[in-house]
C-alpha cells in the first residue's frame, strides 16, 4: 500500500473540509430561508431587504443566516 505525501494529504483535508463548510452553510441558508420566507438578494450585505435573516442571531449575538 502507497501512502500518500504529506502535502496530498494536506490537500486532502482542506478539501473535506471546505465541502463540510459549504455544506453547513447550505443548510442554515435552507433554514433560514424556510422560517423566514424570503431571501436577501445579491450574496452578502443585503440583509435589511428581509428584517428576518437580519434579526435571527444566536446566543452569542451572531447571525444564524448566512
Amino acid at each position: 500500500m502507497k501512502l500518500m505525501s504529506s502535502s496530498t494529504t494536506l490537500v486532502f483535508l482542506l478539501l473535506l473540509l471546505a465541502s463540510s463548510f459549504r455544506h453547513e452553510a447550505s443548510a442554515a441558508s435552507e433554514v433560514c430561508h424556510s422560517k423566514c420566507k424570503c431571501v436577501p438578494s445579491g450574496t452578502y450585505g443585503n440583509k435589511d431587504e428581509c428584517p428576518c435573516y437580519r434579526d435571527r442571531v444566536n446566543s452569542k449575538g451572531q447571525s444564524k443566516c448566512p
